[in-house]
């Protein structure tokens, strides 16, 4: 029972900014059933009223709540989205997710940003500013490990991918940290050494000596190990191939940790249109191409299963629901959605969506 009342008991602890004067509900009940409506299919305000309605004697045994238990009415649930601070949500879930997640250690994890589109204010201008979610997640079905909300004009995300891994508990460490070349910054690498945390890095010519001297290794040094890997889709045919090559000392006496320098090459047709990509690496760990090709293709996860998901499946950049933090928070709650369908081993989130729709008993459990 103590581990049940874990989520209920954070959401207590969110700060109240209705006006005391004719409540009816109090703030915990609300967001709970929010959370539980949502995950159960219920998406939207009129829809939580409705769910709040259907399953009222579920609920009350399920919370511990008298029959006679009023329900909120839709426009309470807008309010209460509209009104309470999102940040509040994101430490329910960091609090939630880590308490729920299978073990971490020894996985390999992605950090990286999704701005919300719809939460952009002040045009193509030095003071536009919009929010973003930064994620932790998982390459092996691990889904959202934390998050942290960020605001563009405050703060970049390079400070907060530094942020997240210092709040990451030691334990749930995984054995390499993936990100983008927005993140090959010496003092990046400088804290992933401190916390003796493998990464894995992009390099772009964000970066033009270092690229520039990439490609000279490319040309003129021997590869410790190449590979080759091909994919044939119905609309899709790739060939991907691999180089990896020992860090020059030089570069090692700068980028902490660093061994490994890999060069991947894609090649191939995508509805019918031909491409050629080229992408560098910087990495602390010594694989073989082979292993650098299958983890720098789950890298991508973090886009296709969930940045993908959130902009096709939620329409979170353009969300039907708008209005003060509502957007944030319903980003919030696709998170847990997300997170729900890949621990639980569903193919696709639609199919979680389905499974889980109306069970109220079993979604209350998952969630406490």
């Amino acid at each position: 029972m103590i581990q049940s009342m874990t989520l209920i008991d954070q959401l207590k602890t969110i700060a109240d900014p209705r006006c005391h004067k004719g409540q009816r509900h109090p703030l915990w009940l609300i967001l709970f059933l929010s959370l539980l409506g949502s995950l159960c299919g219920y998406w939207g305000y009129r829809p939580l009223a409705a769910f709040s309605r259907k399953h009222h004697s579920h609920l009350c045994q399920l919370l511990g709540l008298p029959e006679t238990t009023r329900m909120p009415s839709y426009s309470t649930f807008r309010r209460v989205f509209q009104q309470v601070e999102a940040r509040a949500w994101v430490d329910v879930f960091n609090s939630w997710t880590l308490a729920h997640a299978p073990a971490l250690a020894g996985r390999w994890l992605s950090i990286d940003g999704k701005s919300i589109k719809c939460t952009s204010c002040g045009g193509h201008r030095a003071t536009q500013d919009f929010v973003s979610l930064v994620s932790v997640y998982g390459h092996d079905d691990e889904g959202v490990v934390q998050l942290q909300l960020m605001h563009n004009k405050e703060v970049s995300e390079i400070e907060v991918a530094k942020q997240l891994l210092q709040q990451l508990p030691s334990a749930t460490l995984a054995s390499c940290l993936t990100l983008d070349a927005l993140h090959a910054q010496t003092e990046t690498v400088q804290l992933l050494h401190q916390h003796q945390q493998e990464y894995l890095i992009g390099l772009k010519a964000n970066q033009p000596k270092l690229y520039r001297a990439a490609q000279t290794l490319r040309e003129q040094s021997t590869p410790l190990s190449v590979a080759t890997e091909q994919e044939q889709t119905h609309s899709r045919q790739v060939q991907r191939r691999a180089w990896v090559y020992a860090a020059p000392d030089a570069w090692q006496q700068k980028w902490r940790g660093l061994r490994s320098l890999v060069w991947v090459e894609r090649q191939g047709w995508r509805t019918q249109q031909p491409f050629y990509q080229m992408h560098c690496y910087l990495s602390s760990c010594g694989l073989s191409a082979s292993e650098f090709l299958q983890h720098i293709r789950k890298h991508w996860h973090i886009e296709n299963g969930l940045h993908w998901v959130k902009d096709v499946t939620f329409q979170e950049d353009n969300p039907p629901r708008q209005g003060g933090h509502a957007p944030v928070t319903w980003a919030i709650f696709h998170s847990f959605c997300i997170t729900l369908a890949r621990r639980l081993g569903f193919r696709t989130v639609p199919d979680c969506q389905r499974d889980l729709a109306n069970q109220v008993p079993q979604v209350f459990h998952l969630l406490v």
